[in-house]
């Protein structure tokens, strides 16, 4: 039986994806895999709340950027775990498309996220999770809340 050697976690800080974040880094202890949490900056400004508009004096890229590491490590800061890799993505295609293109071309073996994470016209379009299951080359486990 093969065993995964790199998992990749995205998130976008929802409960969903916060619990499954947690069960991928309980399965890479059991598997001595590597864990790499992934967050994808989508660019839908319609769908930004009030509290998250990036001040005038600042880029948007940027903030958003800075915000998402930020939101990144404290993650991280929550897991048991050492070498626990951490990267975010601006992109303007789907968080689905992209999370399983950065499973294929970073030599991930499972993509590990929650099944509820969509908000906004993303929950229009189809799930994020829905997208990984369709798009994914590896395996991928959808974790419940």
């Amino acid at each position: 039986m093969d065993i995964y050697k790199n998992i990749l976690a995205a998130t976008d800080f929802s409960p969903a994806a916060d619990k499954a974040v947690r069960r991928a880094s309980a399965l890479a202890g059991l598997t001595g895999a590597k864990l790499t949490v992934l967050h994808v900056l989508e660019h839908f400004p319609e769908d930004i709340p009030n509290y998250s508009i990036a001040p005038e004096n600042a880029d948007p890229k940027h903030f958003y950027l800075d915000e998402a590491k930020t939101k990144l490590e404290q993650t991280i800061n929550e897991l048991e775990g050492n070498g626990i890799a951490t990267d975010v993505l601006a992109s303007t295609h789907s968080a689905g498309r992209e999370i399983s293109n950065y499973a294929s071309e970073n030599d991930m073996d499972l993509i590990v996220l929650g099944q509820q994470g969509a908000r906004g016209i993303l929950s229009l379009a189809g799930s994020t999770a829905s997208s990984v299951l369709h798009s994914a080359t590896v395996d991928v486990l959808t974790v419940r809340i």
